[in-house]
């Protein structure tokens, strides 16, 4: 059993590399790398429970710890367009946006649909704190 299992580390570190490079999710190389150990222990003759135990363990691990950090860096759904290069700016609200209803803000010569988690009115200056489709995200300049 114990050389079986071996073969066996081996080829799911082998089969989630695979994976991993055919996907690019951050999520099999996770498996990968926790096989390792578990190979190792199977190389010294651990019991089979001791080295699933570490697989489980590491595969843990390394998934709540390091994942979101990576997955942060990566951000592979996300598109970047022109409209990006918005986000930070100033305006002013010409029409008052209310809790439950956006409103409209001028930024440079473009006016634009905005929301925001306070009411604003009408002459207040602004400044954009991040774009959701077609409306931007905004704050007063006083907050």
């Amino acid at each position: 059993m114990i050389e079986y299992m071996v073969w066996f580390w081996l080829g799911l570190f082998v089969f989630a590399l695979v994976i991993e490079l055919f996907t690019a999710d951050m999520i099999s190389i996770w498996f990968s790398l926790a096989a390792v150990p578990s190979f190792v222990l199977a190389l010294v003759g651990a019991h089979v429970i001791v080295q699933a135990i570490v697989f489980v363990l590491v595969t843990s691990i390394l998934l709540l710890l390091t994942r979101p950090a990576i997955k942060k860096y990566m951000k592979t759904n996300e598109i970047k367009t022109n409209v990006d290069a918005i986000i930070g700016k100033t305006g002013i609200v010409v029409k008052e946006i209310t809790l439950d209803l956006p409103g409209r803000v001028k930024i440079g010569s473009m006016d634009w649909s905005a929301t925001s988690k306070e009411a604003l009115t009408v002459g207040k200056h602004v400044k954009v704190l991040d774009v959701e489709g077609n409306k931007l995200i905004v704050e007063s300049m006083e907050s």
